[in-house]
C-alpha cells in the first residue's frame, strides 16, 4: 500500500510519522515548511497523484485529500480549544477559532477514519466541533529498545529534575524559577531549549539562576542519554494531547511529577509512577520532588513501574500494529465515505 503522509517539518508530529515511515512498508513521509500553511491550497501538491492512502493531521488534512483516495487523520492536539486563548496572541487565537477550526471540521467530515492520540483530545474535539466521526484512540508509541533505563550506578550529585519542552506559558516554563526557589541545593533543574527558547527573558528565566541548568537544543536521537542522566521528569504543562516526553522518560525508568490536566493522567498513575498536582501549585510540585529525593527506593519503584507500563501500553510496536491494521481496514473499505 502506498501511504503518503505530509507533515510540517520540525514538529513533534514529525517524530510520530517518521516512526511509522520507518516501520510500515510503503509509508512515505513528505515534510514541508510550516510557513506553507499560510497558503493552504498549496498544500494539495504534497499528497501527490500516486497516493493510495493519505495520512495527515486534522488541522490542514482537508487540503491533502484527493478524490477517490482514502484519508486517515490523526488528532495530535487541538489548538482551536478555547482554553488556548491565554497562551496565544490575539491574531493566533482568531486564526485558531475561525479558519483553522473550520479546516479541522472539514477534515474530520471528509476523513474515512480518525485517530486520537488520547481519550482527552478525542473527547475535546467532539465537544468543541460537534462532530462524531469514526474515531479510535491509538496512543503514541516509544521505542522501548532505545529509550531504556540507565545501567550505571548513580554517583553522588544533586537530584536532577528534567523539564523537557518548548519554553512557553502553556508548558508553564515560567514556573521554573519559582520551583528552583522552593527547592534547596540538593536539586538541579535541567531544561531543554525548544521552539520558545527566545522567551527566556519574557518568562523571567535566568539561565544562570540558582539550581537552573540550560541544556540547549537537543536532537531527538540524543534524548535517551539525557533521560538516563536524570532522576525525575517535571511536566507542569496545562495542555498536552499526549505527552511524548513523559512516555519517553517513563521508558527510561524515571518517576514523573506532572500537572493533573489534559492527557497526562492517562500516562501517569499517581502514587505508582509519580505524582499529579493541581495547575501551578509550585508548593505541591516541590513537595513531590522532595519526596522522591528523600526516598530513593520509592523513586526507583516508581521508575520500574513506569518502565513496565510503557512495555504494556505505550510501545512503538503496538502503535505501528494498530495503525497498520487501521490502514488496511480503510483500504479494504471498512470505513467508506
Amino acid at each position: 500500500m502506498n501511504i503518503v503522509s505530509p507533515v510540517p517539518r520540525g514538529s513533534g508530529v514529525e517524530v510520530l510519522h517518521r516512526d511509522l515511515a520507518r516501520c510500515i512498508p510503503g509509508y512515505r513521509l513528505r515534510t514541508y515548511s510550516p510557513w506553507l500553511s499560510l497558503l493552504p491550497p498549496a498544500l494539495r501538491l504534497l499528497s501527490g497523484r500516486d497516493a493510495g492512502l493519505v495520512h495527515a493531521s486534522a488541522d490542514y488534512g482537508v487540503f491533502f485529500a484527493r478524490a477517490g483516495v482514502p484519508l486517515v487523520v490523526t488528532l495530535h492536539n487541538y489548538t482551536s480549544d478555547r482554553f488556548m486563548a491565554p497562551f496565544s496572541s490575539r491574531l493566533q487565537y482568531l486564526h485558531y477559532r475561525s479558519d483553522l477550526r473550520w479546516f479541522s471540521r472539514a477534515t474530520l467530515t471528509r476523513a474515512n477514519a480518525v485517530v486520537a492520540i488520547s481519550r482527552f483530545v478525542g473527547d475535546l474535539v467532539r465537544q468543541d466541533l460537534g462532530v462524531d466521526p469514526p474515531m479510535r484512540t491509538i496512543y503514541n508509541g516509544v521505542d522501548h529498545e532505545r529509550f531504556v533505563p540507565s545501567n550505571s550506578r548513580r554517583k553522588p550529585r544533586p537530584f536532577r529534575v528534567l523539564f523537557c519542552g518548548n519554553l512557553n506559558r502553556r508548558k508553564r516554563a515560567h514556573l521554573l524559577p519559582q520551583l528552583a526557589a522552593a527547592l534547596d541545593d540538593r536539586f538541579e533543574i535541567c531544561y531543554t531549549a525548544g521552539l520558545g527558547d527566545g522567551n527566556l527573558s519574557k518568562l523571567r528565566i535566568d539561565p544562570a539562576g540558582a539550581r537552573l541548568r540550560p541544556l540547549g537544543r537537543i536532537e531527538h536521537a540524543a534524548m535517551p542519554a539525557v533521560y538516563q542522566s536524570m532522576d525525575a521528569l517535571f511536566m507542569p504543562s496545562v495542555r498536552e494531547g499526549f505527552g511524548l516526553c513523559v512516555a519517553e522518560a517513563m521508558a527510561c525508568g524515571l518517576p514523573v511529577v506532572a500537572c493533573r490536566e489534559s492527557a497526562l493522567p492517562e500516562l501517569v498513575e499517581p502514587g505508582q509512577g509519580g505524582m499529579l498536582c493541581a495547575v501551578d501549585d509550585v508548593a505541591a510540585f516541590a513537595a513531590a520532588l522532595r519526596r522522591l529525593a528523600d526516598d530513593p527506593a520509592q523513586a526507583s519503584r516508581m521508575g520500574e513501574f513506569n518502565r513496565a507500563r510503557v512495555e504494556q501500553v505505550f510501545t512503538l510496536e503496538r502503535m505501528v500494529r494498530e495503525y497498520s491494521e487501521l490502514f488496511e481496514a480503510v483500504r479494504d473499505g471498512a470505513f467508506s465515505r
